[in-house]
């Protein structure tokens, strides 16, 4: 039996269906599968700028018989996630009706769901329907099992959006009236997380803060952002693979999360349909070195393209397997220039696209 089994969501017709799997034994036979030079299509994303033993796995819902004791012996489903991960955010729309469901492993519950905020209606044994109140802001929701043990839903109730270029004073630009081919995953966003200063330090998965995806633009608070979950899955799953290849790792340094369309033009990005911009992409690299650039991933002992090729070597092979397919997007490596190092773009826009 495999050591890792992780549960995460496929669409089915109109039926979103968790599926358990295994992703470590799945990429353990493709370890040395280089990476594809061919490309769906390219986006150029260019910014101006630049654990210890506990490892992220937030990938779902791991067999209970492997989890680790930092992860609850239970999982949680909402919208289209399953996660046993301490901690996880959550986004919704003011009022919303958010469908919550304990997913019992060696914990069978009962289980208790509280919230801080909004309204809980029952739905059934382990099952909620959770109103998310009209004010946005942080209403943070904490599914606890019969022994105390416990998941924190970070729940962020947006700020309604309706194509404006300005929103409370902050400068957000325009986004296409259609969609790129026509495909939903580029929609303009109904709404933006309104973020104060004390947003910033908070966390929304086990490895990253809020602040971490915020766009650089300048400007008094509140500032607003668009992040999916999806995305903080996918990281913190490829976080748990580059630890496995014995990578030192504790995160990943966001060194470009989201983007306004207005920041994306003023950097030079001709790209107007970043990812960056719809919340799922992220430029990251590994520097527990603490230097400000990609640490020597390859063992040349420079910090070069090459230690952005082995990051991308890792996710490709998460992708080789079928079973990482709510998790495909975009893969961009980029070398070092004056004004950043080495680097990589990893986004969950659904199809695979290589740069």
């Amino acid at each position: 039996m495999p050591s890792w089994r992780f549960i995460t969501t496929v669409a089915l017709s109109l039926f979103l269906i968790p599926v358990l799997f295994s992703l470590r034994s799945a990429t353990a036979a493709s370890r040395t599968t280089p990476i594809p030079s061919t490309s769906a299509s390219v986006e150029a994303d260019v910014p101006p700028g630049v654990a210890d033993e506990t490892r992220a796995l937030a990938k779902g819902l791991l067999e209970p018989a492997a989890s680790p004791e930092w992860t609850a012996p239970f999982g949680v489903r909402f919208q289209d996630e399953s996660t046993n991960l301490p901690v996880m955010a959550l986004f919704a729309m003011p009022g919303e009706a958010v469908a919550i469901e304990a997913v019992p492993g060696e914990s069978g519950g009962p289980f208790r769901l509280s919230a801080d905020g909004g309204t809980l209606d029952a739905a059934g044994e382990g099952r909620w329907t959770w109103s998310a109140p009209r004010a946005a802001g942080l209403y943070p929701l904490v599914l606890t099992d019969a022994a105390g043990r416990s998941i924190r839903l970070q729940a962020f109730v947006m700020v309604p959006y309706a194509g404006e270029s300005e929103l409370n004073g902050y400068a957000v630009g325009q986004y296409q009236a259609k969609p790129l081919h026509g495909r939903p995953v580029y929609e303009r966003p109904q709404g933006l997380v309104e973020i104060r200063p004390e947003l910033l330090d908070q966390p929304v998965s086990p490895h990253f803060q809020l602040g971490q995806f915020l766009c650089k633009q300048a400007g008094p608070f509140p500032k607003y952002l668009l992040l999916r979950t999806r995305l903080l899955v996918k990281l913190e799953l490829l976080l748990d693979e580059v630890q496995a290849e014995g990578i030192d790792a504790s995160t990943f340094t966001i060194m470009s999360g989201f983007r306004t369309p207005r920041y994306n033009a003023a950097i030079g990005n001709t790209t107007i349909y970043s990812r960056h911009s719809y919340g799922d992409a992220a430029d990251i690299f590994i520097d527990e070195d603490g230097d400000g650039l990609m640490d020597d991933l390859d063992g040349d002992h420079r910090s070069t393209l090459a230690d952005a090729r082995v990051l991308g070597q890792i996710v490709d092979r998460l992708e080789a397997s079928p079973t990482y397919e709510p998790f495909i997007g975009g893969l961009g490596l980029y070398g070092a220039k004056p004004n950043h190092g080495p680097f990589v773009h990893v986004d969950t826009r659904g199809f695979t696209a290589r740069w």
